[in-house]
């Protein structure tokens, strides 16, 4: 319990200090919010399983991710990391499933996906490349998320989907803010909805 409150005033102390400009202090709190969810992952088991490895994984190079965005430092590798990143997280998914897949999921993902892209296509006409690689890799995240959902059903797997969605959100909203036109509390609504995403898909792999 001690340690998901930790999580999130250390995320709250971050997205603050960004609002404020303070990059360092944001990206140390962003950075100790990402370690205790690590600290989470290693407090249930003294080995981690394949998921948990793969969401510590996902974990660790987002924070090579952030540290990166927050000092404004190589935008190209920042961005690459963060791919690299929610490739980790879905792999945690993806090793979950076993038998068929139900493709209406996808089908409805990547549909929902066109119609947001055409209605945000205004604000985003200058970044239709990287969004759409990011909007592929976060829609085959949420695939992955959804489909362990449908098979288990259970309260963990939907917290993993929740989280997936968040992060789509979360790309949607950031995109906006910092290359078209900034959003009013957008900092609090990216950053959190950002490290919400993260809890939620740490939180399904606690067992």
């Amino acid at each position: 319990m001690w340690s998901w409150v930790s999580v999130a005033l250390a995320g709250f102390v971050s997205i603050s200090a960004n609002e404020n400009s303070n990059s360092r202090q944001a990206m140390v709190f962003r950075a100790v919010s990402f370690a205790f969810l690590l600290v989470i992952l290693y407090q249930q088991n003294t080995e981690l399983s394949e998921v948990q490895f793969w969401v510590a994984l996902g974990l660790g190079v987002s924070m090579i991710a952030d540290t990166l965005y927050l000092l404004k430092k190589n935008g190209r590798l920042c961005f690459a990391s963060f791919l690299i990143a929610q490739i980790c997280l879905s792999k945690s998914f993806w090793v979950q499933l076993y038998g068929g897949i139900e493709w209406w999921l996808p089908a409805f993902l990547l549909a929902a996906s066109v119609v947001a892209f055409f209605l945000l296509l205004p604000q985003i006409d200058r970044l239709i490349f990287p969004v759409t690689i990011m909007g592929l890799v976060l829609i085959q995240l949420a695939w992955a998320a959804g489909a362990v959902w449908l098979l288990e059903s259970t309260a963990l797997s939907l917290l993993g989907f929740i989280g997936s969605l968040m992060l789509i959100i979360s790309a949607a909203l950031l995109a906006i803010h910092d290359y078209r036109r900034p959003i009013i509390g957008g900092r609090y609504l990216i950053s959190g909805a950002y490290l919400l995403a993260y809890s939620l898909i740490t939180a399904s792999a606690v067992v």
